[in-house]
């Protein structure tokens, strides 16, 4: 949401990181040099376009008059170019020779790198932005057209990406102006025609244009906006690189997981401005695709309609690959854990199959969990903690199904340019300078599967499922608690699972175990950490007091799940109260009962046992 990127970039910007444009070279040699060679030789051709471009103005046709010239002529054919959805296609890249080449120039980017914002007051409509967007896609598609004619006899050309742009415009409803949302798509160039409108889940960049340099943090904030539907619809995206246009002062961004580095100001009004901007433009079409933010480890099959994800087994030590057939839960954060879920079968041997059908379904959990407990040395390793809860608890058959079974897991492995790599941030920012890197949490990329796949609690049919499955829950909370001294220390609305048997019969399962640490470890903590999900915490765990963090914290946050259950859980209630307040007191009253009950019952036994002289 629009509040939370506020909040990201006043929290977690880094302004001028020289580094940064560093993390998106290429890392193999052979494309490195290409690239060098190749960026060189686009700025060669920029400059001499620009300049025939200011040769004709000087013969008399001037810059101003031949942009609104080639404008007003331009416009009934982007009108008429709109496509659904108030989509427009970029400016076309499929020129061919320098006249046309200078045309376009001339009336798009000589507009833009001659803009002045600092003329113009920033209180004023924002009429000039699609002016540079224009300009941007002119240079986007300059570049990526002379790339493309200079790689074509090139050995770096079958794995280069093509560049493309394509704009939507958005309005935002916190602010009276209306903000231009402006994506760029860097796709595979397979030569191939479609018709499919481009969406974020096409684009590999997002870029905020505003008119005014004055207007470069409320750009940063947008694209943060922008960008987290990057990590919302695109389940294979690792980190996101972005731009931001402000006037002619160009910015590259690169979205960590709990940081935002931005490179110094690249001015496109300045030769050395423009060739800065060029290389930056040709490193990100020649790199590889785990360098502009993708996970080569999970890939559409675009002929089958499927993700296929690889899970690194790190007891086996070896990968296996699955077919996912439902996206359950996705990132919607900008920065954070980026956890998502998938409902897989394991592939089969032939590679023109979908899944093993016969193979029971998984879930796959993918997450960049930050593993050291803040101000300790404590690691936490949720792939090692699944492991000793299956071992220890599978010979119980009361437990089984009350928590999750590991079947596979391990740190995602990226093959980068000194083979195999673990996959943590400190891969994604290991071209940053060290003292920049010293700033940025290193979070590490895991990948489990495990068993049964459960439901979301909010899916139980009434209330007598809904104790039946904090039952099991807690039970294996305890189990889990005595028998493997882990603390899980996160219980929430989303922790608290369901999975049915063959009958129908509801099973209750404790689920993410991010966040848990073992109780021996928690007895050297100087200070307890603060940890779950913040309508659920203990009191003492909000108020990050001193007290160590025991099962009570656990137990504590379970009774405030059922007070939120029995505020907003629609289930058991008399259809006809159609009233949305008087529904939830409804419901609060059943679940209160149950819990006035459950309480009756322990006082009786515990006066009980009073009367008969054996207390505990």
């Amino acid at each position: 949401c629009i509040a939370e990127a506020e909040q990201a970039v006043n929290d977690g910007l880094i302004q001028d990181v020289t580094s940064v444009l560093d993390a998106a070279r290429p890392v193999g040699e052979k494309r490195r040099l290409c690239a060098i060679r190749f960026a060189a030789e686009v700025c060669e051709r920029l400059e001499a376009a620009i300049c025939r471009a200011q040769q004709s103005d000087d013969a008399g046709t001037g810059a101003k008059r031949s942009c609104e010239v080639n404008s007003l002529s331009a416009e009934p054919a982007q009108k008429k170019a709109k496509t659904a959805g108030g989509m427009a296609p970029a400016t076309s890249s499929s020129f061919q020779g320098s006249e046309q080449t200078d045309l376009m120039l001339h009336s798009h980017l000589i507009q833009w790198i001659l803009f002045q914002s600092s003329s113009e007051d920033p209180s004023t409509p924002a009429s000039h932005e699609p002016e540079i967007q224009s300009g941007i896609s002119a240079l986007v598609g300059f570049v990526g057209q002379a790339l493309a004619e200079m790689a074509a006899d090139n050995v770096c050309y079958s794995s280069m990406h093509k560049l493309s742009t394509f704009q939507k415009a958005e309005s935002i409803a916190t602010d009276n102006a209306s903000y231009q949302q402006f994506e760029v798509a860097l796709t595979m160039d397979t030569g191939s025609c479609t018709d499919t409108v481009p969406d974020h889940k096409d684009a590999v960049m997002m870029v905020a244009v505003k008119q005014f340099a004055q207007e470069q943090h409320r750009a940063y904030w947008y694209l943060a906006y922008c960008t987290c539907k990057l990590f919302t619809t695109q389940p294979n995206r690792r980190f996101a690189w972005g731009l931001t246009a402000c006037g002619t002062t160009v910015r590259a961004c690169l979205f960590a997981h709990d940081k935002v580095l931005s490179s110094e100001a690249m001015d496109v009004s300045t030769s050395d401005g423009r060739r800065v901007f060029v290389e930056l433009l040709t490193n990100w079409t020649m790199c590889e695709s785990w360098r502009l933010g993708y996970d080569p480890t999970i890939r559409h099959n675009a002929d089958l309609k499927h993700w296929e994800i690889d899970v690194y087994d790190s007891d086996a030590q070896l990968t296996r690959s699955y077919i996912c057939e439902d996206i359950c839960c996705n990132a919607y954060s900008i920065f954070g854990r980026h956890t998502r879920c998938f409902v897989a079968r394991e592939k089969t041997a032939d590679p023109a199959s979908a899944a093993d059908q016969d193979s029971p379904k998984v879930l796959i959990k993918d997450t960049w969990a930050h593993p050291i407990s803040p101000g300790s040395d404590v690691v936490r390793d949720e792939v090692a903690y699944l492991y000793e809860i299956r071992d220890e608890l599978a010979k119980d058959n009361t437990l089984n199904g009350t928590y999750p079974r590991l079947e596979a897991g391990g740190v995602v492995q990226i093959m980068c340019s000194d083979g195999v790599a673990d996959d943590t941030t400190q891969l994604i920012l290991e071209d940053i300078a060290e003292d920049t890197r010293a700033k940025v949490l290193n979070r590490i990329h895991r990948r489990i599967v495990m068993s049964p796949v459960g439901e979301p609690i909010h899916n139980l049919k009434s209330i007598d499922e809904l104790i039946v499955t904090v039952g099991d829950v807690m039970a294996a909370h305890t189990a889990i608690a005595k028998r493997c001294g882990l603390l899980h220390r996160d219980l929430s609305d989303n922790n608290i699972m369901f999975h049915r048997d063959a009958n129908g019969g509801v099973k209750g399962m404790l689920v993410d175990f991010d966040n848990a640490c073992r109780i021996a470890d928690m007895e050297n903590m100087k200070q307890p950490d603060c940890v779950g999900t913040l309508p659920f915490m203990s009191i003492g765990n909000l108020e990050m007091s001193g007290v160590k963090r025991t099962v009570l914290d656990d137990w504590e946050s379970l009774i405030y799940i059922l007070c939120w259950l029995g505020t907003f859980l629609d289930r058991d209630v008399d259809p006809a109260i159609t009233d949305s307040f008087a529904r939830r007191a409804e419901i609060a009253g059943v679940i209160a009962d149950e819990l006035l009950g459950v309480t009756q019952k322990f006082r009786s036994e515990a006066l009980e046992r009073i009367n008969k002289g054996n207390t505990h």
